[in-house]
């Protein structure tokens, strides 16, 4: 018996390491890693070209606070009240991917130790429709000088659930981040081409993971019949901030950049593993089992250019950095005071370029569009099946239409082209004990991403 709650500790503390890493993970959203940049409607429009300094329209609050006394000051016309400004609205994203069995296999006591292959069929479209929300609120204050504004984003997230008996439930059948921010800014104009800008930030992020447990005595190798399952949740509130600076390169502002930095954020996750559907011998060790791990998200840098060519055409391009690799392994520790587990991630910084472009059509429409590459911040080897990520392309087109001088709506459509990618990882169970098990898991991966989105503005 000694030896048999010996082997469990081990798998225990594998598998939570397991958990830790993929409570992290979701199905892929049309940004690098699992960043969801959907937010702003006119920027997703042209695909990131521009955010950080065109100050178009509320989401500036999100990608650069500092644009917020550009956008009341050029929006002293007729038909546009610069006071007082609210944005709502919403991003559908709908992922479409599959994943495909090229060859998974386990070795384990039932296998008499050596790789053979285990059953799991393929999955197809893992992540729902899923709406992202976003809400904005600004007011410029009585000196002309400053303004003050109030954001609520999910800026990371998504979800991924597949069949209980497919390939890939060793690393995860469900699991899910999601991550709700609120942001408080303020901008100042420091002199007429210079305007400064930033905020805090309170982020809360939520977790869920259910993986399978391969039974290692099983003959001939585990089955989804005789595997157990783990099931963590786990959430946390951390603080941030973000930082901002437009500088306009004419003095009529037609020709403008901007930068903006967003911190870094580490949540202490804590939560609890329910285990269940362990049998004989292992049975007694189905229960709940607290644990914390620590999930880094990457800071975020930006540069961007806003250029009008004439009344009706303007020109805006973006240069962005993640620093993923921040997130280069999770480290879990137990409440029990048993040794941490620790498992690398391995991820890199990421990069991506964006263009677009603007065209006022007549005075009620604008229709943009944009071109967009990302980097991929996962490497080979350490690719998951939660986040099988690779190197994209990315297409958005969109307009706006105003109907009154108080009211107008943007849209946008957004479609991401995925480089095909493979998954080659390994997990390991029972580690340095007798009931040693490893499984090999082996996949191809075909993803796109469509994203719908619609937001309606206010100004008075």
């Amino acid at each position: 018996m000694r030896k048999q709650a010996f082997a469990v500790r081990r798998f225990l503390q594998s598998s939570a390491v397991v958990v830790a890493a993929s409570l992290t993970a979701c199905e892929t959203a049309s940004a690098t890693g699992f960043f969801i940049n959907q937010q702003s409607v006119k920027g997703l429009a042209r695909v990131d070209a521009g955010n950080s300094a065109a100050a178009d329209d509320l989401g500036t609050i999100f990608f650069n606070p500092a644009g917020l006394i550009q956008l009341f000051e050029t929006a002293g016309r007729a038909w546009e009240p610069t006071d007082f400004r609210v944005s709502v609205g919403s991003h559908l994203i709908v992922p479409r991917s599959k994943q495909q069995n090229t060859g998974s296999t386990a070795a384990s006591p039932g296998t008499l130790g050596a790789f053979a292959p285990y059953t799991g069929g393929d999955t197809r479209n893992p992540t729902d429709p899923t709406p992202v929300p976003n809400f904005y609120i600004a007011k410029k204050l009585a000196n002309g000088r400053a303004a003050v504004g109030f954001a609520a984003n999910v800026p990371f997230g998504l979800k991924t659930e597949s069949h209980p008996a497919w390939y890939g439930r060793y690393d995860a059948i469900e699991a899910s981040l999601r991550t709700w921010n609120l942001s408080v800014v303020g901008a100042y104009k420091i002199d007429s081409n210079l305007s400064i800008g930033g905020g805090i930030n309170a982020q809360y992020a939520r977790t869920t993971l259910t993986s399978a447990i391969p039974d290692p005595l099983d003959p001939g190798g585990p089955t989804a019949a005789t595997d157990g399952r783990i099931a963590t949740v786990g959430h946390d509130w951390t603080p941030g901030f973000n930082i901002g600076v437009m500088y306009n390169l004419r003095a009529d502002g037609k020709t403008r950049i901007g930068a903006h930095y967003r911190s870094g954020m580490k949540h202490d996750i804590k939560g609890e593993s329910a285990i269940t559907g362990l049998t004989g011998p292992l049975a007694a060790f189905n229960g709940i089992v607290g644990a914390r791990a620590d999930l880094h998200l990457p800071a975020i840098a930006t540069i961007g250019i806003y250029h009008e060519v004439n009344p009706r055409l303007v020109l805006l391009g973006e240069l962005e950095w993640y620093d993923w690799s921040k997130f280069n392994e999770v480290r879990i520790i137990f409440e029990d005071g048993r040794p941490e587990g620790v498992r690398s991630t391995n991820y890199r910084d990421a990069y991506g370029v964006a263009v677009g472009a603007e065209y006022r059509m007549w005075s009620e429409l604008t229709v943009r569009g944009g071109v967009h590459y990302d980097t991929t911040p996962t490497r080979d080897g350490f690719r998951d099946t939660t986040v099988p990520d690779a190197e994209r392309l990315w297409l958005g087109l969109g307009g706006t239409y105003r109907w009154t001088k108080h009211f107008s709506t943007d849209f946008a459509f957004n479609h991401v082209f995925f480089r095909d990618t493979d998954i080659a990882l390994t997990r390991t169970f029972f580690d340095g004990t007798p009931l040693a098990t490893a499984t090999r898991i082996n996949g191809s991966v075909k993803s796109v991403v469509n994203t719908f989105s619609i937001d309606f503005r206010l100004a008075f």
